[in-house]
C-alpha cells in the first residue's frame, strides 16, 4: 500500500548523498519522506509543509552557506524545527555557536548508522 501523505519530513542538505539515502532506508517502515536537498536555501520550504520536520545538514560540504543560512534563514523563520548538524573535527570548535544560532543536536565525528535513525526518531518525536 502505497504512503500518499506522510506523518513528517527529514530534509537532508548534502552534496554527496550519504545520509540521505541511508534515512530513506531507516525509515522506509514509517510514514516518514525524507528528501535531499543541494542547497540549504530548499530546507524550509520542505519542512514547512509538514506538521512534524527535521533538518540534517552536513557542515563539511559548505560550512559558508551552512553558517549564512543559519545566521539568517533559522533567525528569521517562525516555525522552529530540530537541526542536526554534522561536522567533523575540523568544525568541532564551532559547536556552542551553532547551537546558539538553532542547532538541536551537533554529531562532531560519523555516528553510526541505527544510531542517527534513533536521534531522528526521537527528534520527531
Amino acid at each position: 500500500m502505497p504512503i500518499n501523505s506522510p506523518d513528517a519530513v527529514i530534509a537532508v542538505f548534502e552534496l554527496q548523498p550519504y545520509w540521505g539515502p541511508e534515512l530513506q532506508r531507516q525509515f522506509q517502515a514509517d510514514n516518514v519522506a525524507v528528501t535531499e536537498c543541494r542547497s540549504v536555501n530548499d530546507l524550509f520550504p520542505i519542512v514547512d509543509s509538514f506538521t512534524k520536520g527535521l533538518i540534517v545538514i552536513d557542515l563539511d560540504v559548505a560550512i559558508t552557506d551552512c553558517l549564512a543560512w543559519l545566521g539568517t534563514e533559522v533567525a528569521k523563520h517562525p516555525v522552529r524545527v530540530p537541526i542536526i548538524a554534522i561536522g567533523s573535527a575540523a568544525t568541532a570548535d564551532l559547536e556552542w555557536g551553532l547551537r546558539e544560532a538553532g542547532v538541536t543536536a551537533f554529531l562532531p565525528e560519523l555516528m553510526a548508522r541505527p544510531d542517527f535513525a534513533r536521534l531522528c526518531r526521537r527528534l520527531l518525536s
